[in-house]
């Protein structure tokens, strides 16, 4: 397929790889850093990606940040460090495994699970919020976009909001998307324009 379309913006967007620190936990705005692994596996899935000559953008976190910043300065590009990518506040569940969230806190984290992001963890966000500040994020970011190729580098809980958004997923449907340790997917972006999605984890 032509990505070469006149005006449009390829954006590639790229899920973090593994990171250091205790596995299968709402992570979200716990700061762990990229392990070894995580680090190869981000770097094996940036050699199936264009070239990001329009820029880089990425969360604040250290499992995003780091490895954007290194390729920002390997491709002499600008990158924007933007706390709209951040992942999904699990508030006070940060750092817990989904079996400890709900012995400590049983009702909350049965209604969390069955409402389809519409339940806030304890001091943490709904999926709607996510996706307002993601939306809002991704538009001001691709505002001047007028061709060329960006590069995004977030989490799952970013990439899956603007499926959503894209797709008119029901909020319900989302995880049914396979979204592993450095995925990642491309979409063109035209002014005026829906975003079409171009591929989804594809090496």
């Amino acid at each position: 397929m032509n990505l070469d379309i006149e005006g449009a913006t390829l954006v590639s967007v790229l899920r973090h790889g593994a990171v250091d620190g205790r596995p299968f936990v709402y992570r979200g705005r716990q700061d762990d850093p990229l392990s070894e692994p995580g680090w190869r596996q981000m770097e094996d899935a940036v050699l199936g990606l264009p070239v990001p000559d329009g820029g880089i953008a990425c969360s604040p976190a250290r499992r995003c940040r780091a490895f954007a910043q290194a390729l920002a300065e390997r491709y002499g590009v600008p990158l924007l460090v933007s706390p709209a990518f951040q992942e999904i506040a699990f508030g006070e569940w940060e750092g817990l495994t989904p079996e400890d969230a709900a012995r400590r806190d049983p009702l909350e984290h049965a209604a969390f699970k069955t409402s389809a992001g519409t339940r806030a963890p304890p001091g943490g966000e709904t999926l709607d919020e996510l996706r307002q500040r993601v939306r809002a994020g991704w538009e001001d970011w691709l505002a001047d976009a007028r061709g060329g190729r960006r590069l995004l580098v977030t989490h799952a809980g970013v990439m899956r909001a603007l499926l959503i958004e894209w797709l008119g997923l029901p909020a319900s449907h989302v995880y049914r998307i396979a979204l592993p340790e450095a995925a990642r997917f491309q979409v063109s972006v035209l002014a005026g324009e829906a975003p079409v999605l171009w591929s989804l984890n594809a090496g």
